[in-house]
């Protein structure tokens, strides 16, 4: 009946029909193995509509009263079917009403032709995403592996996965094993096929056969022999009914430990490089300040402060990336440690200067973190030099707003003031500021200041 389904399509070719024919084993055994229903569907002359050429049920717990092999997919109903038939990509976990009105999920990869194109689609289908989903996501099914394979096995389950296969029966006896899983024990150094040998000649980890068969609980594990790691997992299709298969599955995850360590060390070695530089930089604020006792010059005294602070702004950032080894860092987090900073260096204790963080966080890339500390450092340290010449208290605000393209930070306090363009005109600060939001931040630079209301500085930054 296949070929007659396949004929109605109109589409297909006697070669395309004859690719199909060979599917049906393969279509059969996973079926059997995942005990779920499995199709295979071929397209129409109807874009909107395609024909279910073959249907292979389970044995039990099959999500269909008959079956429907004949029947007509319409593209409303299964989009992801006719989304593989257009794309030619596969379709993982779409949601489907089925042919008899059921809400299912379906897993869908395309059968290809000699030429490439989308003859077909092989199409795995489930009713619970929580509760079935493990069947056929343990294969880690993909479409270039299973396509690979339908051109070369007839009998017997295909290698499509990622993982190496080993099916025990009832009593104990493998009766498959794929291709990886093969490679694998040949690895470990078994001459042989393993196929029919027992649980307890092959078992790689310390579980009972009898266990597994009980539906104890059993997480996947990790064992490491002649210097090759290994996952195992086991999984029982089909738990509550007799004659059911155990399945291991073991894959060969030696290349992602290494590379796990290898990070990890990068990781170690980053961490130590930025906690030197912290410590070189603070060691160089630590001789200016030295200098800066030696100096009886004030305005002297003014600009080593002024350069420490920069110093330390800078090493602030390393300090952060010392700590969690990440590429990004928190801007709250930064501006907190910098009035930290202030406030142990260069904040008059006699008076009584408030300081806010209000608005979003976000974090922002090592590239953005040292320049956004010193714009911070120059506007607060400006702040803190000029807003409250004499007077006793005040209040410095730095707002973040978190833009889609663009975030904006503002700084503003309730002191003086001043006049802006002599302020433009002679501070080295200021000159810092703009060129770093300019050159590195890629945003631009407002600042609004009236004698005795205050100053506000707003600047703009380019997100990562």
């Amino acid at each position: 009946m296949i070929k007659t389904y396949c004929k109605i399509c109109s589409t297909l070719v006697a070669t395309d029909i004859e690719k199909i024919e060979r599917v049906v084993e393969t279509v059969q055994m996973l079926s059997n193995i995942l005990n779920v229903d499995v199709f295979i569907d071929c397209p129409t002359k109807d874009k909107d509509k395609g024909i279910v050429v073959y249907h292979a049920r389970p044995e039990k717990n099959s999500l269909y009263s008959k079956n429907i092999s004949g029947e007509i997919a319409i593209s409303s109903k299964e989009p992801a079917v006719f989304r593989t038939f257009l794309t030619g990509l596969p379709s993982r976990n779409y949601k489907a009403i089925n042919q008899e009105e059921q809400q299912v999920f379906q897993n869908i990869i395309p059968i290809f032709n000699e030429s490439r194109e989308v003859i077909g689609v092989i199409i795995v289908e489930y009713r619970d995403l929580e509760k079935d989903y493990f069947r056929f996501d343990a294969f880690n099914l993909t479409a270039s592996n299973l396509l690979k394979e339908l051109d070369l096995s007839r009998n017997s389950i295909p290698d499509f996965v990622k993982d190496g296969i080993v099916v025990f029966n009832q009593e104990g006896i493998v009766v498959y094993v794929n291709k990886i899983a093969k490679t694998i024990y040949q690895t470990l150094g078994y001459p042989n096929n393993i196929l029919g040998e027992s649980f307890q000649n092959i078992v790689l980890t310390k579980n009972k056969l009898e266990d597994i068969f009980l539906g104890e609980k059993i997480d996947s594990q990790e064992i490491e022999i002649s210097n090759i790691i290994l996952n195992i997992s086991y999984f029982v299709p089909c738990l509550e009914e007799k004659n059911c298969n155990i399945i291991m599955l073991i894959r060969d995850i030696t290349k992602e430990k290494n590379s796990e360590q290898e990070l990890m060390l990068k990781s170690m070695v980053i961490k130590e490089i930025h906690h030197r530089v912290k410590n070189n930089l603070q060691t160089i604020a630590s001789l200016l300040r030295i200098q800066k006792r030696r100096v009886d010059n004030d305005e002297v005294k003014k600009i080593l402060t002024e350069t420490i602070n920069r110093i330390l702004s800078i090493a602030i950032t390393h300090e952060i990336l010392s700590e969690n080894g990440m590429d990004s860092l928190s801007i709250k987090m930064i501006i907190q440690l910098l009035y930290k900073n202030f406030f142990e260096n260069i904040l008059d204790k006699n008076k009584k200067i408030e300081f806010n963080i209000y608005g979003d966080d976000f974090v922002i890339d090592s590239s953005k973190a040292t320049s956004i500390a010193l714009v911070i450092n120059e506007l607060v340290q400006n702040a803190l030099h000029y807003a409250f010449v004499n007077r006793d208290e005040g209040r410095i605000d730095v707002t973040i707003k978190k833009g889609v393209f663009f975030s904006k930070l503002i700084v503003s306090d309730n002191g003086v003031g001043m006049d802006e363009k002599k302020y433009r005109d002679n501070s080295l600060g200021l000159m810092i500021v703009e060129r770093l939001i300019v050159d590195k931040l890629q945003g631009n630079f407002e600042l609004k200041s009236e004698i005795n209301q205050g100053t506000t500085i707003e600047f703009e930054i380019k997100n990562n």
